[in-house]
């Protein structure tokens, strides 16, 4: 029987997108479907179910409760972990990747159970809490940024993020009516959908297009206006970066594709719980490097895009290029595979 991985992930795209990006990257490398699997949860599903491998969606503890939530459920987690360990036990899984989230936790013990190569990839510079205490298992922990911080340093290889590759680095045509792309990550944002609000009421907004993602049943905005389209959700995004010469969304790890395909970006922090940190780092990190612009207030936002405009327009615009890590954890992975 063929050696197989098992992908471990859950949520938002931000966890799951990168997976499927490795799957595409696995298979070029000649590893058939049948000896890819994914533990998922449905709502991750969404954006894993054209690529014709195995992927499971068992009950899943999720811990609202930091480290205590886990201590004081450890029969729950058990049975989520009996649970996947029954689904994988015969399929002879050799490495083992998660994504972190509440899933991880769960991925590094049924590694060990399996006696799999266990792997973790850190999307944001502060290490989230499942990726934190799953740490100890991890033969290797590939980041997105570099000095990820909040999680075991000597484990650390610094591959850069895995995106689209199918995306190719965008040239932003300096003439002609520029396209504004307003998204808040795979969930939709509030705030960000109230930015868009005031900004197509604003007399800034007669000079650019905007195309909008709301975020699922967030998309209370009725304006029909000829410059502006709206969109709840879209599972490729391919089309919406192709079109857009700004982007205004939150600083979370996907921050980093847009960097890669050198879109210009205004990056609007997540200000609430524990997401709030880590996007906050983000957002300083990718100013430093120069892949966007950190504000916090609509005005803000509305004099950079001003500023990014007029770059754009005297051909100015300079956005460094970034390092991926899709082929070099794709080879990882094939190692113990092949």
């Amino acid at each position: 029987m063929n050696k197989k991985v098992c992908f471990f992930c859950v949520g938002t795209g931000g966890h799951v997108l990168p997976v499927r990006n490795l799957i595409k990257e696995l298979k070029e490398l000649g590893i058939n479907n049948e000896d890819i699997f994914v533990i998922c949860d449905n709502r991750g599903r969404q954006y894993l179910d054209n690529l014709d491998v195995s992927i499971h969606t068992p009950e899943i503890f999720a811990s609202k409760k930091g480290v205590v939530g886990y201590i004081f459920n450890i029969f729950t987690i058990s049975r989520s972990i009996r649970e996947v360990t029954k689904i994988l036990k015969d399929q002879n899984i050799s490495v083992v990747l998660t994504t972190g989230a509440y899933i991880a936790p769960v991925a590094a013990i049924v590694s060990k159970i399996l006696k799999a190569k266990f792997f973790i990839q850190e999307q944001n510079i502060y290490a989230g809490l499942g990726n934190k205490m799953s740490a100890i298992f991890a033969k290797t922990i590939f980041t997105s940024f570099e000095n990820t911080q909040n999680i075991n340093k000597s484990k650390l290889k610094h591959t850069g993020p895995v995106v689209n590759t199918t995306l190719e680095r965008k040239y932003i045509e300096p003439l002609g009516v520029q396209t504004i792309g307003f998204v808040g990550g795979s969930q939709g944002s509030e705030e960000i959908n109230d930015y868009v609000e005031q900004f197509l009421n604003s007399e800034a907004s007669s000079e650019f297009n905007v195309l909008h993602i709301t975020g699922k049943a967030k998309n209370t905005n009725k304006l029909e206006l000829q410059n502006y389209k709206s969109y709840e959700f879209l599972n490729d995004m391919d089309d919406f970066y192709k079109n857009i010469d700004i982007l205004v969304g939150r600083a979370g790890g996907g921050s980093l594709e847009a960097a890669y395909l050198g879109i210009p970006q205004i990056v609007v922090p997540y200000k609430h719980g524990t997401t709030s940190s880590h996007q906050d780092l983000n957002a300083r990190y990718l100013e430093n490097k120069k892949f966007g612009f950190k504000v916090n207030s609509f005005d803000e936002l509305l004099s950079k895009v001003s500023e990014i405009s007029v770059k754009i327009k005297s051909n100015n615009l300079d956005i460094p290029e970034i390092v991926i890590g899709n082929k070099s954890i794709a080879e990882e992975i094939y190692e113990y595979i092949n």
